[in-house]
């Protein structure tokens, strides 16, 4: 055996010595601690021991009957619905008790132990069942039998003992105390426990030592119950009372297997999933963030690539202007992917934020010392998908460039106002406007041969799927607007 075995198997060892351990002492000194207690304080332990029994019972077949459409779990649902017969069974016990009211026909010793015995069978023969009952997710596909059958047995037992005591075998006798049949059958208990706990050992290779030591403690502790409950002389002596006691550690030690089974282990599975889950999310967070900046680091690199080979032509302007032109076509795309490496939205961008800063740069950048040019920006506060905001930004790119290079001409100041909001009529309006020279009253903007006249139209109609609008003469104006849900939202 490995190192772990001999390990569970000394924690089951120490469980049968700290069981033994009271039946030892009393053995020892009985002359000393013996005693037989009188009815009314024993009553009221007997009732307190048995009614924790049966809320514990009750317990274990609410955990195992009520979560099963979630777990699944056939071992839990038929431990459960056992327990609920437990439960019956032993109610019937404690009200047949001598000194408790009498349940419909006269209470007796023989008619408690009667109950006792009955319950005992079905439990022992139940726990033993069930360790060949996997944990695993499963279906009962009619689990009301397992209910019927459980309510059916204890029907049964209150019909026959109550009713038909003489049927059944006697179990105990105010001449004799008890009976053959009674120690026989609680030697009989106790082998079926025996193989109970034979039979749940090996469980711990499939389902885990957390999973099962508790049935295997329980068990221990049932054995030495039933073991007590052999040898007492009358049912009100110190064996009665110690084996009750054993009763309801044994029960408790269940009711904790089960509800590790059941509630625990679940929601540490749950709690341990959402850990990796929020994990692979964070390292999902990043690669898409470093995707971000890698791509804004790529397209840097292709300016400054295209900035160099233009550097071989020093005495052409067109080139130069073409470089410059490509150079803020990055810039607009380059500033989504900064915005979006560093803030912690994957996959919006803040409009006011980023039409802000493509602006300054395009001013800074491409401004006219001789002429002094005023930003008026207007653009409701708020987050758009990058989907949306890269169009938007070369549309912007196009016009600001145009402003600066040709809509003042020899003016010392100009105004370029930008504004940007979310209509009434569910889409988006961006309108841009100079107050430079404007475009001629006759201008076929349809077929116009500027490239930052078509792009501006390209983009708008084929990535916005938007409409444009065109102001001719003084003063220029360009407006768009376009659907607010035209993307959804991938990251």
């Amino acid at each position: 055996m490995d190192q772990e075995t001999n390990r569970h198997w000394m924690n089951v060892i120490v469980a049968f010595f700290l069981a033994s351990l009271p039946i030892l002492i009393i053995q020892i000194l009985h002359p000393y601690i013996y005693f037989e207690s009188e009815i009314p304080p024993y009553l009221v332990f007997h009732n307190i021991a048995e009614s924790f029994s049966i809320i514990v019972s009750m317990s274990i077949f609410g955990v195992g009957w009520f979560t099963y459409a979630q777990s699944k779990d056939k071992h839990t649902l038929f431990l459960g619905t056992a327990c609920l017969g437990i439960a019956l069974m032993d109610m019937m016990h404690m009200l047949g008790y001598t000194g408790m009211p009498d349940l419909f026909t006269p209470n007796s010793p023989n008619k408690s132990t009667q109950f006792w015995i009955i319950v005992r069978f079905f439990a022992a023969i139940s726990f033993l069942t069930s360790a060949f009952i996997p944990n695993e997710n499963g279906s009962f596909k009619q689990r009301s039998w397992l209910l019927l059958g459980s309510i059916s047995v204890s029907a049964f037992a209150f019909v026959s003992v109550t009713y038909y005591p003489d049927l059944l075998p006697v179990t105990f006798s105010t001449e004799i105390g008890l009976t053959n049949f009674k120690k026989v059958s609680e030697f009989v208990i106790i082998f079926v426990l025996i193989l109970a706990l034979i039979a749940y050992w090996f469980r711990i290779p499939r389902f885990g030592w957390d999973h099962t030591k508790y049935y295997l403690y329980a068990f221990v502790f049932g054995i030495s119950s039933e073991l007590v409950f052999a040898v007492y002389t009358t049912v009100f002596d110190i064996y009665n009372v110690l084996g009750h006691i054993y009763k309801i550690i044994s029960f408790f030690l269940i009711y904790r297997g089960v509800f590790i089974s059941s509630i625990n282990s679940p929601y540490r599975n749950v709690l341990e999933t959402n850990e990796k889950l929020s994990k692979s999310l964070s390292e999902k967070e990043n690669l898409i963030k470093e995707v971000y900046h890698r791509s804004n680091n790529t397209l840097q690199v292709i300016g400054s690539l295209i900035f160099l080979q233009a550097e071989a032509y020093p005495d052409s302007p067109e080139i130069k202007t073409i470089v410059n032109r490509i150079q803020d076509r990055i810039q607009a795309i380059s500033l989504v992917h900064r915005l979006l490496f560093s803030g912690q939205d994957l996959s919006s961008v803040p409009i006011k934020q980023y039409i802000s800063e493509l602006s300054n740069y395009a001013l800074q950048t491409n401004g006219n010392s001789s002429c002094k040019l005023n930003l008026n920006l207007e653009i409701e506060d708020r987050k758009l998908l990058f989907d949306a905001v890269i169009p938007i930004g070369l549309i912007l790119s196009e016009l600001l460039n145009n402003s600066i290079k040709y809509a003042f001409p020899e003016a010392s100041s100009g105004n370029i106002s930008i504004t940007f909001y979310e209509g009434q009529d569910q889409r988006f309006h961006l309108t841009y406007s100079d107050d430079g020279v404007g475009i001629e009253e006759n201008y076929n903007f349809k077929n116009s041969s500027s490239l930052g006249i078509q792009l501006v139209q390209g983009i708008a109609e084929s990535q916005l799927s938007g409409k444009v609008h065109f102001k001719t003469g003084p003063k220029f104006q360009c407006e768009i607007d376009f659907p607010i849900n035209l993307y959804k939202k991938r990251v």
